[in-house]
């Protein structure tokens, strides 16, 4: 029924009801307003347009004109005129999710990415429920390798409108961030509200997978490879996945085996070929691996931020820091490189600099490992360096020896960086090599809260009555690497002396495992403190290890603040084959880049018994 048809009192309802709802007391404005979302909701762009005008000369202090005539600017990519009528409805609500979602998406036609992706954040936490918009966010996010700040945002929105659409978008976009325990839920989430859809199915392949339950992934991927409506694109995805399920449960030969599956999408070749390579290193084979990622490398057009990451990590792992620290540098995305170009890190450029940014990338652990290059790098007596990351950082770099200021990320568009002041943390490793670690390691930067160590020595030595006092970790959850990495506790506490006070350095929830190991050890005293949380209060973990007399952990953030700090008596658990970090290189104790750790390496993939008896005999 059209406006015309309705009778006098359900018009005056309609318009009273619509003035309301507008903010119009003009109810034939009110309607009118009406109109034109509901032309603009059937793509009628110039009727919506010619109603929204209407109302934006006799209203031009409400919103609503102005956002309809913004989403037609938007439909016909006229990028400055959406941009105008966009900013005008925001003029006079600054807060509405469609104006900023509006104007971000104008922004995106005008390619100022970083102005876009900021609308949408904003956008989503003022209630967006624009998809579109949200997909668009999650790309560029992506692109710009802040996946898991993407997938931050994605989350509250699809908590707010409970789809399963968002649900998996949210899932993919902490995936790609590589915040597996956060995708993992997603995409449980989001096959739980849609079961059928094969995409979601194969998210849930992917939750099995992070949540390392690799019997589970490999049934469920072979499940996925019978269904006849799975399409070539995802056989190839499925391929990998299961590739990298078995590789992670301890068969590279079977992994390796994934190989000659006719892959249709180039995409998924070259991540295999990836996983080949991990394969290749599981198994000793390092010329294989070698070629392995050669190939992979030159699969697509450029090789790929993850492709250079892995093949860079791989060089320095060997020792050759100079071809290494150049493949390295393609691990950034290409939007992320036109802000900070890798030239920017060159001796040239920074002998040149009076003020650098370092700009934090990947984990803490990877950051307290980087950081500290900085030292080697050609820059000009009395230039001011400031890290910029995430708060929990702030009191570790204020009190270290490096002569570094700290500025948290939240506020750094506030700092007025030029674009060549810019630096990538990991871009410092261009000033490494085999003999210059050792000379002189990078260990024993960071300083330990003094006062905070002796409160928590005291308090440890009244609970130990005399025993020593060890701190452990010894699980990963990266779904990869983590397997190969990590160890059962129980494992770990046979390495440990008799009547020891045994401290958790472990994140995450532990408690059964921890009441489990203590009826296994019943001489050792397991104690969680309650006053450490390592994940919000670095200041503090890092005060805790200093009031250890020794910490024996797996490669994990721990290790790197035991390094970073000069801890005295630190152990860690190497894995053998691609878990090994780079860092560490491939043999040797105690560790080329800080000096002060003690590594206990496997000599057989998966066998721990070597590297704790090492620890045992200490």
């Amino acid at each position: 029924m059209t406006q015309t048809t309705l009778s006098r009192k359900d018009r005056r309802a309609r318009a009273a009801k619509a003035a309301k709802y507008y903010g119009i007391a003009d109810g034939a404005a009110a309607l009118t307003m009406h109109e034109a979302y509901e032309a603009l909701a059937e793509a009628d762009g110039p009727k919506a347009a010619r109603l929204a005008h209407e109302v934006s000369q006799s209203h031009p202090v409400n919103r609503h004109p102005w956002l309809v005539l913004g989403t037609v600017a938007l439909d016909r990519r006229e990028a400055e005129a959406a941009t105008q009528f966009f900013e005008r409805a925001l003029l006079i609500a600054p807060t509405d999710a469609m104006g900023l979602a509006g104007l971000g998406k104008a922004r995106v036609l005008q390619a100022d990415i970083f102005a876009a992706v900021d609308l949408f954040a904003r956008a989503i936490q003022h209630g967006s429920e624009d998809v579109s918009m949200a997909r668009l966010y999650s790309d560029l996010m992506g692109r710009l390798d802040r996946s898991t700040t993407a997938g931050q945002a994605l989350r509250k929105m699809a908590e707010r409108v409970k789809t399963a659409e968002l649900w998996l978008l949210t899932a993919e976009a902490f995936a790609r961030g590589e915040s597996n325990a956060e995708a993992a839920p997603a995409f449980e989430e989001a096959a739980r509200l849609a079961p059928k859809p094969i995409t979601h199915r194969i998210g849930l392949l992917k939750a099995k997978l992070f949540r390392q339950d690799y019997t589970g992934a490999l049934a469920h991927a072979d499940a996925l490879r019978s269904d006849p409506e799975v399409t070539p694109a995802q056989l190839d995805e499925i391929a990998t996945l299961r590739m990298a399920a078995l590789r992670a449960s301890g068969a590279p030969s079977r992994a390796l085996d994934t190989l000659s599956h006719r892959f249709q999408d180039p995409v998924y070749y070259q991540r295999a070929l990836g996983f080949a390579a991990q394969c290749h290193l599981d198994l000793d084979a390092l010329h294989e691996a070698r070629i392995a990622f050669r190939e992979a490398r030159h699969i697509l057009d450029g090789a790929g931020p993850w492709v250079s990451r892995a093949y860079g990590t791989f060089l320095m792992g060997e020792g050759d820091f100079a071809t290494g620290a150049i493949e390295y540098a393609g691990r950034q995305p290409d939007a992320n490189r036109r802000r900070i170009p890798y030239e920017n890190s060159a001796p040239e450029r920074l002998a040149a600099r009076e003020r650098l940014f370092l700009i934090d990338e990947q984990g803490i652990g990877d950051q307290l490992a980087l950081l500290p290059i900085i030292d080697r790098a050609p820059l000009p007596a009395g230039a001011k360096v400031t890290f910029v990351g995430e708060a929990r950082m702030k009191p570790l770099v204020q009190r270290c020896r490096l002569d570094v200021d700290f500025a948290e990320t939240s506020v750094s568009d506030k700092l007025n960086l030029a674009p060549e002041e810019m630096i990538f943390v990991g871009d410092l490793v261009r000033y490494l090599s085999v003999e210059a670690l050792a000379e002189q390691p990078l260990g024993g930067y960071l300083r330990a809260d003094a006062e905070r160590v002796e409160a928590i020595r005291a308090r440890y030595r009244e609970i130990a009555q005399g025993g020593p006092i060890v701190g452990i970790a010894w699980h990963s959850s990266d779904p990869i690497t983590g397997a190969h990495r990590s160890l059962a506790l129980e494992t770990l506490l046979t390495a440990l002396p008799e009547g020891a006070l045994v401290v958790n350095l472990q994140y995450g929830a532990r408690e059964a495992e921890l009441a489990q190991a203590a009826r296994t050890r019943p001489d050792l005293t397991l104690f969680d403190d309650p006053e450490i949380d390592q994940l919000a209060d670095l200041d503090g973990f890092a005060a805790q290890i200093m009031a250890l007399d020794r910490v024996v952990s797996i490669d994990n953030t721990t290790a790197h603040v035991c390094g970073a700090l000069g801890h005295p008596d630190s152990h860690v658990l190497i894995p053998k084959g691609a878990a090994c970090m780079w860092y560490w290189g491939r043999q040797g104790s105690p560790d080329r880049w800080y000096g002060n750790l003690q590594l206990h390496r496997q000599t057989q993939l998966g066998d721990w018994s070597g590297p704790l008896s090492e620890i045992a005999a200490l």
